[in-house]
């Protein structure tokens, strides 16, 4: 099995990457919960990973539209925004 190379965006070092209890990659930095959740989340790295690993899936966070196709209501979207 070959070895992913992931290219992090520019000034994201300190990003780093997890799996958390549902088997999605999860990105962030500070501290990892015991669920795979990071206490400061990457957008940015989450997605650069889906555009360089597509066969990876969504990543975590998730955009808005990943979490109205795993099934989530407009309104539990919107709710993470408040």
């Amino acid at each position: 099995m070959s070895e992913k190379k992931f290219i992090r965006p520019p000034g994201h070092a300190d990003c780093r990457v997890s799996t958390h209890v549902g088997d999605c990659l999860t990105f962030g930095r500070g501290k990892l919960d015991g669920n795979g959740f990071w206490s400061v989340p990457c957008e940015e790295c989450a997605r650069a990973h889906e555009q360089q690993f597509p066969e990876d899936g969504p990543c975590w966070p998730h955009t808005d539209e990943d979490l109205l196709k795993m099934g989530f209501s407009a309104e539990d979207v919107a709710k993470q925004h408040q």
